[in-house]
C-alpha cells in the first residue's frame, strides 16, 4: 500500500469515528467535555465493531490481565466457563501467548466470573486509554473496578487485540 493510500485509510478511520461518536447517543460524555479533531487520534478503533465484538474485546482483556489467577486454578469448571465465555480457540492462544508480568493482580470472583473479567477488562482499556477521550469509552464499556498503571494496562490491551487478531486470522484460514 501506497504512503498516500495509507493516509487516506487513516483519515476514512478517523472521519468514521467522529461520526459515530456525533450520531451515536451513548457516546456523548457525562462529563460534557468537548471532543476535539485532536482527540480523534487517540480514540481506538474498536469503538467502530459490532457490540459482540466489543464484548469480547472487553472479556479478552479482563482474561488476559487476570491470567496470573486463573493460572493457579484447579476447578477445571471454572477454566472451562471462562473457555466458553471468550471462546475455546482464544483463550487457548491466550495461555500459550501471553508473558505479560502483572504484579498488579487482582483475585478473580469465582462465582461471577463474567462479570469479574468485564470489570477487569474495562479497567484495563479505561486505563489504557487517553484521558481526553476517557469519558467517552467508559459510557461504551461496563463499569469497571479500580485502576492499572497506563504502562500494564497499555501492554495488555496490545496483546488483547494481537491475540484478537491471530484468532480471526486462524479462523480465516480454516
Amino acid at each position: 500500500m501506497r504512503s498516500i493510500d495509507k493516509i487516506r485509510e487513516y483519515r476514512k478511520t478517523i472521519y468514521s469515528i467522529a461520526e459515530f461518536l456525533i450520531s451515536n447517543e451513548n457516546a456523548v460524555s457525562e462529563f460534557s467535555t468537548v471532543l476535539e479533531w485532536s482527540d480523534l487520534e487517540y480514540i481506538p478503533t474498536w469503538l467502530l465493531w459490532d457490540k459482540n465484538d466489543i464484548n469480547n474485546l472487553i472479556l479478552t482483556a479482563g482474561t488476559i490481565f487476570l491470567l496470573p489467577s486463573i493460572r493457579i486454578w484447579i476447578d477445571g469448571k471454572k477454566i472451562q466457563e471462562v473457555r466458553e465465555l471468550i471462546g475455546k480457540e482464544l483463550f487457548d492462544l491466550i495461555m500459550e501467548t501471553t508473558k505479560i508480568d502483572n504484579n498488579q493482580i487482582k483475585t478473580l470472583d469465582l462465582d461471577h466470573i463474567e462479570e469479574s473479567l468485564l470489570s477487569a477488562g474495562s479497567a484495563v482499556i479505561v486505563s489504557s486509554s487517553n484521558m481526553r477521550i476517557r469519558p467517552w469509552i467508559t459510557n461504551v464499556i461496563p463499569k469497571p473496578k479500580g485502576k492499572l498503571d497506563f504502562e500494564l494496562a497499555n501492554e495488555i490491551m496490545k496483546h488483547t487485540i494481537f491475540v484478537i487478531n491471530q484468532n480471526q486470522f486462524k479462523k480465516s484460514m480454516v
